[in-house]
């Protein structure tokens, strides 16, 4: 509880209570004390015989919910409005109409200024008003309008004067025997900050003689050294009316120094001038903790400074370090005599120094909090990353004193990061490799189509001529060919298609892979009908499809391909003209797995993995023309679309391909 609120109980508890209402009931029109949310807590007698109330019909209510301002909604929110600005720290003043017993309207010049304790917190609200000069009334009007007043009313007005003046000195006397009894030291200065008036507090505090401090007087009794803070204080509040709050030193005798703290408001007459301030001081001693608390409290802060598993430093106002915690005098091995100051700097790295300290004193003179990274060289002598954050301290009045900070190692981190950006360098150089040499494998790309386009060309040209000349040949010798000779060119012309095909199959195999093909929605039960179409197997040849075919998003046209060749090499080698193929599904989660399965002769097990080789055959040429490419084109493109094939059978018992392909197949 700060003194105020002690000086407010001890009123009204003790046998001040009554004189305290009687002065407030007789000093001005309108008086009152407030809390911060406007509850009128008291009020003089004769705001209250203005309006015809009691002290129980205002007290505890809120300001503006009184009688006085019931004439208008808008006055009522006008000072609802005030009293919240006075509840901020703000000085308020204004003119309002109060509506009085018998309907009587009367216009006051109000003030509401903030009451502040210690600490600077507004407790409470203290209201005064004074009734401007009164406008004339209807009957006024016509007393003004007569020549001249009689001696009577002359002599009544001197007579209301005179009590005026003696109530007035009157009052004047019981404030100033109020302000005497104060516990808190109370002045009031002029505009220029001459004092015009000390209670016995303020002596008691200063040291000094009430006669010795009016005028510039007061300043003797302030310590030197704090003076200019004290000027600097009233420089910053007096231009824009602003309370004043500072901490000083009273100079009390040559071997007692008295630390107090004094706030200040401007002083304002009923029309609102400003004459002066009125102001409190309270002494700081009896507020601070006793020395026995702060060495404990110090002891505390070093106890868990020193646990702490961080290293901590603190710095004053001149930005050298004041203090070390046993944390960082442990990593470094020095002393705290040696770290003190700027001497903490030594065991900075050399390339960091510049850095760090611009970065500390950037942040030092803004004020701001501030993390950086630095090498600091620890007890064995090698240099450790840590990472420092730096926070500025303030005193309980917003004073700045220095900075606080911690450091932690985070030298294996930053070895992390500095490995990380190695490997990203890296990366960078070998992307950069990678992405030349698939410019040149492009480039080789079309190279090789464009060679092997002129190459089909070139050699396809004479086959088709060896072709036309055997067929020309045998045309000319119709009838005259021996049979062996009839053989020998039909044997020439199965060569040539041979060879032809080859090349095509070399061409085909060249390109998978490298021919960009468009996804669309393939129905694999359809394509399968229209490859069949495609074979025409024969008539005695029966291929069977399974009714549970999917739909999925691929490309078309490979797997085509690959139904077309394990159709036709179905087809092609088996061994009687009634066979039997049967084509099914089995879905794998992310993959389909088809099946092609022949009742042909079978594919002996030394021979299974050959047949995906390229040019590999299992029969001889001169007994089956075949280029031993389509199982190799087939391994390759299921391969490409990422999936699998491979070969089930055994001799005499027909062969199974089954191979897996995505069921979203990827650009």
């Amino acid at each position: 509880m700060d003194k105020l609120e002690k000086l407010k109980i001890a009123l009204a508890n003790s046998q001040h209570s009554q004189f305290l209402k009687h002065i407030l009931s007789d000093t001005i029109k309108f008086i009152g004390l407030m809390q911060p949310e406007g509850n009128l807590l008291e009020i003089n007698q004769s705001a209250l015989n203005f309006c015809g109330l009691t002290s129980s019909d205002v007290l505890g209510r809120p300001l503006w919910e009184a009688r006085w301002w019931h004439n208008s909604s808008l006055t009522q929110e006008a000072i609802k409005i005030a009293v919240a600005c006075a509840a901020t720290g703000e000085s308020v003043h204004y003119e309002v109409e109060i509506l009085g017993a018998g309907d009587r309207l009367l216009t006051f010049n109000f003030s509401i200024k903030p009451i502040t304790n210690q600490q600077g917190q507004i407790i409470f609200l203290i209201l005064q008003g004074q009734n401007l000069p009164d406008s004339p009334t209807a009957d006024d009007q016509s007393a003004v309008s007569l020549p001249h007043h009689s001696p009577e009313i002359a002599e009544s007005n001197l007579r209301q004067r005179q009590l005026n003046e003696q109530k007035l000195r009157h009052n004047e006397h019981r404030y100033a025997s109020l302000a005497q009894m104060s516990p808190v030291a109370i002045f009031r200065t002029d505009l220029s900050g001459n004092y015009l008036y000390v209670n016995e507090r303020w002596c008691e505090l200063a040291g000094c003689a009430a006669e010795f401090s009016f005028g510039q007087g007061w300043r003797r009794a302030i310590h030197p050294d704090d003076l200019a803070l004290v000027d600097q204080a009233w420089r910053r509040s007096v231009p824009d009316l602003q309370p004043l709050r500072c901490e000083f030193r009273f100079r009390h005798s040559p071997d007692k120094i008295v630390w107090v703290f004094c706030q200040a408001v401007a002083e304002t007459q009923a029309n609102g001038a400003v004459i002066g301030y009125i102001g409190t001081v309270i002494d700081l001693n009896e507020q601070q903790p006793t020395q026995q608390a702060l060495e404990e409290s110090e002891a505390r802060f070093r106890i868990m400074a020193d646990t702490a598993p961080v290293m901590i430093w603190m710095s004053g106002l001149d930005q050298g370090c004041t203090f070390f915690n046993q944390g960082w005098l442990e990593f470094t091995g020095r002393t705290i005599v040696q770290e003190l100051g700027n001497g903490w700097a030594e065991s900075v790295h050399p390339e960091d120094l510049a850095r760090c300290i611009n970065i500390y004193t950037t942040a030092f003179d803004a004020r701001n909090s501030f993390v950086m990274e630095y090498r600091l060289r620890r007890f064995d002598g090698e240099y450790r990353w840590v990472l420092d954050t730096g926070t500025p301290r303030f005193s309980q009045n917003g004073v700045f004193v220095g900075f606080i900070g911690s450091c932690i190692d985070i030298s294996d981190r930053k070895q992390i990061e500095l490995s990380l950006q190695e490997r990203t360098k890296e990366l960078t150089d070998l992307n950069t490799v990678l992405t030349q040499t698939t410019a040149i494998l492009q480039k080789r790309n079309q190279e090789l189509d464009q060679f092997a386009y002129v190459a089909s060309h070139d050699l396809k040209a004479p086959l088709r001529a060896i072709a036309n000349l055997s067929q020309w040949l045998e045309e000319d010798l119709n009838g005259q060919l021996p049979q062996e000779n009839q053989q020998q060119l039909n044997l020439l012309r199965g060569r040539v298609q041979r060879m032809e095909g080859l090349i095509n199959g070399l061409l085909e195999y060249s390109r998978i892979g490298r021919i960009h093909t468009d996804l669309c929605w393939v129905n694999v039960g359809e394509l399968l009908q229209e490859v069949i179409d495609f074979v025409s197997p024969p008539a005695t040849f029966k291929i069977e499809t399974a009714s549970n075919m999917p739909i999925l998003m691929t490309k078309r046209m490979p797997l085509q391909q690959v139904f077309t060749n394990l159709i036709e090499n179905a087809i092609k080698h088996h061994s009687r003209l009634d066979g039997q193929v049967k084509i099914s599904v089995t879905d794998q989660g992310s993959h389909y797995k088809f099946t092609i399965a022949d009742d042909g002769p079978g594919i002996a097990p030394e021979y299974q993995q050959k047949v995906f080789s390229i040019f590999q055959t299992l029969t001889a040429r001169d007994r089956q023309e075949n280029t031993g490419i389509g199982l190799a084109i087939v391994k390759k493109i299921v391969e490409t679309e990422g999936g699998t094939i491979n070969l089930d059978s055994n001799s005499g018992i027909g062969s199974s391909f089954h191979f897996t392909w995505k069921k979203q197949s990827q650009e």
